[in-house]
């Protein structure tokens, strides 16, 4: 695989116990030489290979360079004591960052008595009038059950006040559609509709954690510092407390600070000014 994405060459596969063999590539002697500016373990133990991971002269770490070190641990304990040895070793900006996954649900939320008896989708009224007119099926539902109770324990002849005949009545009961007859409009309905246009567009996350949490944690070594690197840190030092001037590459210098510049050098001779000033101009053309 690593041939097939070209990685060959810069990618070399081992297999050895870190914990008590170290980071070396190969088993030959002498060792080659890793001179590693990042790290990433992913162990069981990762304290117990950082052992290996130092300024000494046997170590795969780059010497002249900080080293970036990361850890991937399923537990906080692990973390704790991976922690602790890191410190000891003499690492720093130590940090740790959890990962915690959670699924993002993305739809399409739909709401209105048109929506009832279609799944994922919230069928409660959306506008007055559909509330009006589910207000009117109720009614209509209970007006009829009342109607049946009443014929089947009154006479004929007071059922005869209250008898679907009755023109009030039949009016009232026009307006009242069956939820049976209802559904199976809505569903006759939803074949010319585009579903994944209506409705409003929302996103919600899980309420429960259901993955469990990992840690990755982050550490930096410094470069190693020899005799020889603090006796010249500390020359720079002396020279820059008497010159008042530190070492390195000149900052560059706006064109407006040179001619002010060859101003203060004039002393007010307004011809060596301006002679200085011409000079200034023509190596700015070439």
């Amino acid at each position: 695989e690593l041939r097939d994405h070209g990685l060959s060459d810069i990618v070399t596969v081992t297999h050895r116990d870190v914990y008590e063999d170290g980071f070396a590539i190969t088993n030959t002697t002498p060792q080659p030489t890793i001179n590693a500016s990042a790290i990433f373990l992913d162990l069981p133990a990762p304290w117990l290979a950082l052992r290996h991971l130092t300024r000494d002269p046997s170590s795969p770490l780059n010497p002249s360079t900080s080293v970036h070190l990361c850890t991937f641990s399923p537990c906080i304990e692990q973390v704790q004591r991976t922690v602790s040895a890191l410190r000891s070793l003499g690492w720093l900006d130590i940090e740790m960052v959890e990962l915690s996954a959670h699924r993002i649900e993305v739809r399409r939320e739909r709401i209105g008595l048109q929506e009832e008896g279609l799944r994922g989708v919230n069928a409660t009224p959306a506008t007055v009038e559909e509330s009006i007119e589910r207000l009117r099926e109720v009614e209509g539902r209970d007006r009829s059950y009342h109607h049946g109770m009443t014929t089947k324990t009154l006479n004929d002849s007071i059922a005869t006040t209250i008898t679907p005949t009755d023109p009030k009545n039949a009016v009232e009961e026009e307006k009242y559609i069956p939820k049976q007859q209802r559904l199976q409009n809505i569903k006759a309905a939803q074949a010319d509709r585009k579903l994944y246009k209506e409705g409003r567009l929302v996103h919600r996350s899980e309420s429960e954690l259901k993955t469990h949490t990992s840690y990755l944690l982050f550490a930096v070594l410094p470069r190693s510092w020899s005799k020889e690197d603090e006796r010249k840190a500390q020359e720079d030092l002396a020279m820059t407390l008497s010159t008042g001037k530190v070492e390195g590459p000149e900052k560059p210098v706006s064109k407006r600070q040179m001619k002010r510049d060859a101003r203060d050098a004039a002393g007010g001779d307004k011809d060596v000014e301006m002679e200085m000033k011409w000079q200034l101009d023509g190596d700015e053309e070439m």
